[in-house]
C-alpha cells in the first residue's frame, strides 16, 4: 500500500486526553474511533483539529457493519467523511464483523458466519467503503465466543480471501486471537503462518481478563505475555506500519502506558520492522 511507518502509538481515549493533548515524546500516533465523536459538534471537531496538530492519526470506526447488508445509520458515512477530513488519517479501519441487520443495530461486534458468501459480502462492502472514505482500508479480526453451525471455511481462510478479495490491509488484533486460541483451543502461530502476513499493515494490542473459564477482550489491563510472544513472532515477518494499545478502562499511571510502547518500540527495532 505504501503507506508511512508510524511507530507506536495509543487509542485515544478521553482519559488519556490530559496526557496527550499538548503531545508526548513517548507516543508516536493515535488511532481514533469516530464513534466516540459523533454526532459532530463545534467542539469535538476542535478537538479533532488539535489532535491531528500533534500526531498523525488512524481511524478505527465500529459500525460500517462490513459483513452485513444493514442500513448506516442516518448521517453516519457523512460523519465519518467529515472526520477523515479532519483528522487526515492516514488509514481507516473496522471490524471483520456484524453490527447491523437491516435498519436495526446490535451494538455489538457480532461474528459473521465464515461461508463464501459472506466472503463476497465483506470483499463488496470494504471496496465501497475505502471507495466512500477515499482512504487505504484494513480489517481486524475480533474475538468471539462461539461458532455458528453455518461455517463451511475456517476463520484464517476467511480472513485470508477477504483481505486478498478487497485488496485491503489487515489490523491484526494480537489479544482477540489469544482470546480465540485460549477460548477455542487452538495454536496461535499455526494460525499466523496461514494469515497473509505479507498485508498486516496495523497491530493492536491489549488486554483482558479471565472469567469463569473464558478469557474476554475486555480492554482493562496490559498485554499478557503470550501477547507479548505473539508480537515478536509477527513483527519480522509482515511489514507493519504501526502498533498500538487499546484500553478503555482501569487505566493505569500513563508512565505505565508509554513502558507498554516502548517495549513494543524495541521489538519493532529489533526487528528492522521500520525498513520494511
Amino acid at each position: 500500500m505504501g503507506l508511512p511507518f508510524l511507530g507506536v502509538g495509543l487509542s485515544y481515549r478521553w482519559d488519556l486526553n490530559p496526557h496527550l493533548a499538548r503531545g508526548n515524546p513517548g507516543v508516536d500516533w493515535l488511532e481514533v474511533t469516530p464513534e466516540h465523536f459523533l454526532p459532530l459538534t463545534p467542539d469535538s471537531e476542535r478537538r479533532l483539529e488539535l489532535l491531528a496538530k500533534r500526531y498523525p492519526l488512524v481511524g478505527h470506526s465500529l459500525e460500517l457493519s462490513v459483513g452485513s447488508d444493514g442500513v448506516d445509520a442516518p448521517g453516519y458515512r457523512d460523519g465519518l467523511k467529515r472526520i477523515r477530513q479532519l483528522t487526515r488519517s492516514v488509514w481507516h479501519g473496522d471490524h471483520l464483523c456484524f453490527t447491523r441487520v437491516g435498519n436495526l443495530p446490535l451494538r455489538a461486534l457480532t461474528p459473521v458466519p465464515l461461508t463464501e458468501e459472506a466472503v463476497a459480502t465483506c470483499v463488496r462492502n470494504v471496496k465501497a467503503a475505502r471507495a466512500d472514505l477515499d482512504v487505504p482500508f484494513v480489517v481486524e479480526n475480533i474475538a468471539y465466543l462461539f461458532h455458528t453451525p453455518l461455517n463451511t471455511l475456517d476463520e484464517a481462510e476467511f480472513l485470508r480471501r477477504v483481505v486478498e478479495g478487497a485488496d485491503c490491509g489487515l489490523l491484526l488484533d494480537l489479544h482477540n486471537l489469544y482470546c480465540n486460541a485460549v477460548n477455542h483451543g487452538f495454536d496461535p502461530y499455526a494460525f499466523l503462518d496461514r494469515l497473509p502476513l505479507e498485508r498486516v499493515v496495523q497491530v493492536h494490542l491489549a488486554g483482558g481478563v479471565t472469567m469463569e473459564g473464558l478469557r474476554l477482550d475486555s480492554h482493562s489491563a496490559p498485554s499478557p505475555e503470550e501477547v507479548w510472544r505473539l508480537l515478536e513472532y509477527v513483527a519480522p515477518r509482515s511489514p507493519v506500519r504501526g502498533v498500538n494499545f487499546e484500553m478503555d478502562s482501569g487505566f493505569p499511571p500513563f508512565a505505565r502506558l508509554v513502558e507498554e510502547l516502548a517495549r513494543a518500540r524495541a521489538i519493532l527495532q529489533r526487528c528492522g520492522a521500520s525498513a520494511a
